[in-house]
């Protein structure tokens, strides 16, 4: 058993991983607000901790052998407040990576995002490709990655970045404010609005990663401590068109919701020949780690959670 501190912890990713990982290790979570006690105890056995508190180091938490840093603003809030992003996702991971250093934590783990490489994301995409980010969200990302991969020069912490694409999958809770990301959103629709609506062409390709996968990589990461790389592209490896994912989130409500979703787009549109795109997760498959890319249960459990939270 670890002790495992997951800063936004109460959030869509980090619930989930708090949930999961609460199963077998003593997670404290962070949040910038005081959550309810059902909030907590709905993410199993856990402790908490003032988002500020991890800005002092000391008063961080002690005994911590694992950071897993997902506290940032989400890719909306960046560009409605670029100059908070720059505090709290570039400033504030530097602060929370030295008080981890300075209180002797062993790993930190860093959430980041595919959207470094570029926007749109097309070609073969790996690890080593040039990072090109365009969009306050992934420009204060990168800049974080920049100084938790330099801690590794000192040898005082091991730092892994993630890159993590698409994910979706159902929250822990429904009052998690990322139904903007598309299938999450998607599915909402279907139960809310009985239909789904693309505001593209629906042509182009995205990599998704079911929430499921996001737990065993970073559970099989705790367990075995030792990689072989600072950098991880984590997704499903496997690229769709939107359109696609919308066609099959109809045809999986057909059994979850029992009724025909139909899709819509825009009156004017016309298919496109979009660029590919290979998100590569080769160092992770080479490393033994294991996709299972379930998105048909992933997308179950997704309809059936908006269902049992959004029918009215």
């Amino acid at each position: 058993m670890s002790r495992i501190l997951i800063t936004g912890g109460l959030g869509f990713v980090g619930g989930r991983l708090t949930k999961r990982l609460a199963e077998n290790h003593e997670v404290i979570v962070s949040s910038r607000t005081i959550p309810a006690p059902e909030i907590l105890a709905a993410h199993g056995n856990v402790s908490f901790i003032n988002h500020a508190d991890l800005l002092d180091a000391g008063r961080f938490p002690k005994n911590v052998e694992w950071v897993i840093h997902l506290a940032a603003l989400n890719e909306w809030d960046c560009v409605k407040y670029p100059s908070e992003a720059i505090t709290v996702n570039i400033d504030q991971t530097r602060i929370i990576l030295e008080s981890s250093i300075k209180n002797k934590v062993e790993h930190f783990i860093y959430f980041s995002t595919a959207h470094i490489y570029g926007s749109p994301l097309q070609g073969n995409i790996t690890e080593e490709s040039l990072p090109c980010p365009a969009h306050p969200y992934a420009i204060t990302h990168k800049a974080a990655e920049d100084y938790v991969l330099a801690s590794d020069s000192h040898h005082k912490i091991n730092p892994v970045v993630i890159r993590l694409s698409n994910s979706f999958g159902a929250p822990v809770l429904p009052t998690v404010n990322r139904w903007t990301l598309l299938a999450n959103d998607l599915c909402r629709q279907a139960v809310e609005k009985g239909s789904m609506h693309l505001s593209s062409n629906g042509c182009q390709y995205r990599d998704f990663i079911c929430l499921e996968d996001v737990e065993n990589v970073i559970e099989r990461m705790i367990l075995i401590k030792k990689l072989k790389h600072k950098i991880y592209n984590l997704g499903s490896g496997i690229s769709v068109r939107v359109i696609d994912l919308a066609r099959l989130i109809s045809k999986t409500a057909i059994t979850v919701l029992k009724k025909n979703i139909p899709v819509h787009r825009p009156v004017d549109a016309v298919d496109t020949i979009e660029p590919k795109l290979d998100f590569s997760i080769g160092r992770l498959i080479n490393e033994g780690f294991i996709i299972s890319n379930d998105v048909n249960l992933e997308l179950e459990r997704l309809l059936q959670f908006c269902f049992d939270n959004f029918s009215g």
